[in-house]
């Protein structure tokens, strides 16, 4: 039997499909849960009609103490071998609980999560990215405490997992982080089903999307939860992720207040914005300070390299205005190199939007090497994936990277085909590249600006889960380039730590090697030179480590 709780307060105008779509299901051995936290509408007259209507159904009537205490009661009443928790204005699909109950019986599981549907103008269905084929536990496996993980509602839950725990949860908002956040440590495996299976309502008033005088509330959470794995000894063991989940909890937050334009967000909680910043970057600097450099959350980048670490960098700041300046989609040989006399027209380019056409037009203007101003500017961040591009020499001593963006923007022009090309694995290429770094470094040698070096590589496997790989069919080739890279970021550390005085600071993928893959769903292409949220995430936690112990 699975037990199913549903909290209710002042749902009138949703419940009724709410409680509908649980009776229906196909999965029939229910227990039907309904809780009426001190409704003042008409919800308890939806309730005792169904509950007349189907024997499956419990229903209590207690007064308003908030979400948490209704669901501790309904935990407390719960017989199932199985619980699931919905919230009163969401709405399931009729085959949630048997699809649920099937896949986390066959995992021989505690925890089984999946995905959702968006309601709001229209359905937007949000997958899983992070998933496991086999499951696993987070101690095995840190990244489970990703950005689902604070949800109650898409989840089941062995019975005897939670009720063995012993723990209740809070009145805040978001204190089903705490909760899940412990059931996870105790969990010993957590499977997911990556289909949307469960409707969330997320712009109805009263939800932590709209709750915008509570939100302070998260950070409680988030200190309460940090609390409890160091009273229990395990904060060392699980910092990393904890990091994660209070950083993303915190950055959702920060991202509705100031960019949701769906979300109505009244203007005198945007105006508290910086006082909401400080709050959430005093926190993570109470709880991690002692492993990541906190000061990195307020410093300016500069970033210059691949996608990546666009991406990379914006998992590492709380606010992406500190995102300054970038030059991506070129190589260091073709930064550095001579504009030419004539310069290069990009009339008849087509690009598919304005950063792209940036990057393009950066590439082959060569604007960084009449770049002059820097005021403002704490750090230079850059990567090499670029350089394993071919160079077009469209006059001497002029190179332009032939980068992703290039040859999209000139698939129909292509003005410079066929002039000289210069492939990554050639001695030219090694020549053209140890001279480009030196001038790179002249340039940038007198600025005290230190630079990041993030040793991003090319992806020899993918796939669509965390836990099961496949390699690209020509790993040999990608592994000729990784070394021929490994190369490249030697001759640049060692050619920066020698001219910069300011130093320089690298950051690799040691000891996360199972997370250096190609997600099969990334949205610009299954290519070996992009990653995962998963290598994100973790390579920014990487970045502010190896700041603060430089």
């Amino acid at each position: 039997m699975v037990s199913v709780i549903i909290p209710i307060y002042n749902t009138e105008p949703y419940l009724e499909q709410c409680i509908e779509s649980v009776v229906n299901q196909s999965y029939r051995d229910l227990e039907i849960i309904l809780i009426n936290d001190g409704s003042t509408d008409g919800s308890g007259d939806i309730c005792r009609k169904w509950k007349e209507s189907d024997s499956r159904i419990r229903y209590v009537e207690k007064d308003n103490e908030g979400q948490g205490a209704a669901r501790n009661l309904g935990i407390g009443l719960a017989n199932g071998e199985y619980m699931v928790f919905i919230d009163s204005d969401d709405y399931l699909d009729f085959n949630l609980i048997q699809k649920a109950y099937d896949f986390i019986t066959e995992q021989k599981a505690d925890i089984c999560v999946y995905a959702h549907y968006e309601v709001g103008d229209e359905l937007e269905p949000c997958l899983l990215y992070y998933k496991l084929q086999q499951g696993s536990n987070v101690r095995e496996n840190q990244t489970l405490f990703s950005f689902m993980m604070p949800i109650l509602w898409d989840k089941m839950f062995s019975s005897k997992l939670v009720k063995n725990a012993g723990i209740t949860m809070s009145n805040r908002i978001c204190e089903d982080l705490v909760f899940n956040g412990q059931l996870y440590g105790r969990a010993e495996k957590i499977c997911m089903l990556n289909e949307p299976l469960y409707y969330y309502r997320y712009k109805r008033n009263g939800n932590m999307s709209t709750s915008y005088d509570r939100y302070l509330e998260v950070e409680e959470s988030i200190c309460e939860l940090n609390d409890i794995f160091h009273r229990e000894g395990l904060f060392e063991l699980y910092w990393q992720g904890l990091y994660q989940i209070s950083f993303t909890m915190f950055k959702d937050i920060l991202f509705r207040i100031k960019r949701r334009e769906d979300l109505a967000v009244p203007q005198r909680i945007k105006e508290k914005y910086p006082f909401f910043f400080d709050t959430f970057h005093n926190c993570l600097d109470r709880w991690f300070s002692s492993y990541v450099e906190m000061e990195l959350q307020k410093k300016n980048y500069l970033l210059i390299g691949s996608y990546n670490l666009r991406v990379i960098i914006r998992n590492l700041l709380l606010e992406e205005d500190f995102l300054r300046e970038d030059y991506g989609f070129s190589s260091m040989v073709s930064l550095m190199s001579n504009r030419g006399e004539k310069g290069i027209s990009l009339d008849g380019a087509r690009f598919k939007n304005t950063y792209r056409k940036r990057c393009v037009e950066q590439d082959v203007g060569k604007t960084f090497q009449r770049k002059t101003q820097w005021d403002g500017l704490d750090y230079i961040v850059m990567d090499l994936l670029e350089e394993t591009a071919d160079l077009i020499e469209t006059q001497d001593g002029c190179y332009i990277t032939e980068s992703e963006f290039w040859r999209e923007a000139c698939r129909e022009k292509k003005p410079f085909y066929g002039r000289n090309s210069t492939s990554f694995l050639c001695e030219k290429r090694r020549a053209l590249f140890l001279d480009s770094v030196n001038r790179f470094a002249e340039k940038i040698k007198d600025l005290c600006i230190p630079v990041i070096v993030v040793k991003n590589f090319l992806c020899e496997r993918h796939s669509i889960y965390y836990d099961t790989f496949s390699n690209y069919e020509n790993v040999e080739q990608i592994q000729k380039f990784n070394r021929e890279l490994e190369w490249c970021y030697g001759q640049l550390i060692a050619c920066l730590s020698e001219k910069l005085p300011a130093g320089v600071v690298v950051a690799d993928a040691f000891g996360f090697e199972e997370l250096v893959f190609t997600h099969d769903d990334f949205p610009f292409g299954l290519q070996p030179n992009y990653y995962n949220n998963g290598y994100y995430q973790r390579m920014a936690i990487r970045i502010g480590e190896s700041v603060h112990h430089k």
